[in-house]
């Protein structure tokens, strides 16, 4: 397949923006990515999908395409009318093609077009693999299970496989397997140096494991076959990594459609940092969500590393307890989750437990979760989102690989504050509060006692200035002295909830 036959595709409607002359050339394959650099998750010959939400200006880029390399062409799907003018500049200069998808056709459109073309291509071939294949991409194809693929490929390999997530969790497979089983693979699968992997059974049975994808941000965002005995060779080789590549094709469609919950949650938060939301645009967009406040609904914050694999992360953990609606806000990953009969503890310890099993294949990074209380209405939305974000940079500060803070551990930080080893303790109070103890003890002012009364008094001006017994524009200057100080901004809500923190460890 070439790209001027997916040019001359009607129902595509893809315009050609850059490589006018390049529409030769063959793409051999499909993947989908919005990382900042792309460059160890796409192939030679891709067409490579992205929704731009990495773009931050002419520098991002020109970084991003530098990390392209040989992709056969560059497809972005965006509700802006053209893509921003650097990127086009980008493209151009590095000889890249740069096409843009209509917004009312969804990337799983094109990347199932190009498949079926590429299935023709295979098909053509007289070796006996790619009949196999064949036969495999058809079934996905032509409306086909996962289960039914995965059924297949154990009927040719004459063993049982599973395709499972990095926790642990069976998404589909040929037979039962045990939660000690499934537990043991996810481990191989997280530890593992080199990837096929093996893992031992108690019984001496041996099953190999393999990722889903090579692309994948992070191991622990991953899926993975798993399939009773050693590696497979030969043409039962490339049966699996044909069936990996499907899987990973299915999980993108799967993913396709949570992107468009991704955007309305999007609006949903933006319109709530806004202070602008009415009760009845958040009542309206939580119905598209599927969202029910009914039975109790409470907001997750978790950081993971990148944002990107943060959502993958949390929306995994989430599974089957109670899944939930998940976004990237900023630099961490925010759901909203209805209990549907569930208790916010139980919530808390399902996280818990999953976040532990993938905390083998962490590697530098670690897992933070902050879980709000819970509400039974859409009224307090604003204040349950930023009550788990909260929670969440609270449990940035305690020990070990996976912390978790509940809502009820944000009012009772103490606890918190107890865990964290003393000398570190010490350090995280002088660097707030160093400058402003030196300035009182050398100017006889009370900065200090100004700082935590107006934290107290959940930064009331008039309540502060009464305790203090100042006038207002005394508080008003002590304060300002108080951020000059610290460099630090008391309108943040982030910062206050460091200052209170310090204070609390004097």
């Amino acid at each position: 397949m070439r790209l001027r036959d997916l040019t001359q595709t009607d129902h595509l409607a893809l315009k050609v923006l850059t490589g006018h002359d390049l529409l030769d050339r063959r793409v051999r394959g499909v993947s989908t990515t919005d990382l900042p650099d792309p460059a160890r998750f796409v192939k030679p010959g891709e067409l490579v999908l992205t929704e731009l939400t990495w773009h931050a200006g002419a520098d991002s880029s020109r970084r991003f395409v530098a990390g392209l390399g040989e992709v056969a062409a560059l497809v972005a799907g965006t509700a802006l009318m053209v893509p921003p003018a650097d990127l086009i500049d980008a493209c151009a200069e590095a000889g890249l093609p740069l096409l843009t998808l209509p917004v009312d056709v969804p990337f799983s459109q094109l990347t199932e077009y190009v498949l079926r073309g590429l299935i023709e291509e295979l098909g053509a071939a007289p070796r006996r693999p790619y009949g196999s294949r064949r036969r495999l991409a058809s079934t996905l194809v032509d409306g086909g299970s996962l289960t039914k693929l995965v059924t297949a490929v154990a009927g040719e390999l004459d063993v049982p496989c599973w395709v499972m997530s990095a926790t642990g969790r069976v998404i589909v497979g040929s037979q039962a397997l045990s939660e000690q089983a499934r537990a043991r693979l996810a481990h191989t699968f997280l530890t593992a140096r080199f990837l096929p992997g093996m893992a031992v059974q108690d019984d001496g049975t041996t099953l190999s494991v393999f990722p889903v994808s090579k692309g994948a941000p992070h191991r622990i965002a991953n899926w993975f076959l798993a399939y009773a005995g050693e590696q497979v060779q030969g043409d039962n080789e490339d049966l699996v990594v044909e069936l990996a590549a499907l899987v990973a094709l299915e999980r993108s469609r799967l993913e396709a459609a949570q992107r468009i919950e991704r955007r309305v949650l999007d609006q949903l938060l933006e319109l709530l940092a806004s202070g602008e939301a009415s009760l009845p645009g958040v009542v309206s967009r939580l119905h598209t969500l599927h969202v029910e406040t009914e039975h109790g609904l409470v907001a997750v914050a978790l950081a993971a590393g990148a944002a990107e694999v943060g959502v993958v992360v949390l929306d995994e953990l989430l599974r089957p307890l109670a899944p939930g609606v998940v976004t990237a806000a900023e630099h961490e990953a925010v759901a909203l989750v209805p209990l549907a009969g569930n208790s916010a503890d139980e919530l808390a310890a399902h996280l818990l437990k999953g976040a532990r099993t993938l905390e083998a294949g962490l590697g530098e990074e670690r897992i933070t979760l902050g879980v709000s209380s819970v509400t039974s209405g859409p009224a307090g939305l604003s204040s349950l989102i930023e009550e788990a974000r909260h929670a969440r940079t609270l449990a940035s500060l305690g020990a070990g690989r996976v912390s978790v803070v509940t809502g009820e551990d944000v009012s009772s930080h103490r606890t918190l504050l107890a865990a964290i080893p003393s000398e570190l303790r010490r350090s995280f109070r002088a660097r707030l509060l160093g400058r402003l103890e030196s300035y009182d003890a050398t100017n006889q002012t009370d900065l200090l006692e100004t700082l935590e009364t107006f934290l107290e008094e959940s930064g009331s001006w008039t309540t502060t200035a009464e305790r203090l017994h100042v006038h207002v524009n005394t508080l008003r200057y002590r304060l300002k002295r108080i951020e000059e100080l610290t460099g630090r901004s008391l309108n943040s809500w982030d910062e206050r909830v460091d200052f209170l923190l310090a204070l609390r460890m004097r």
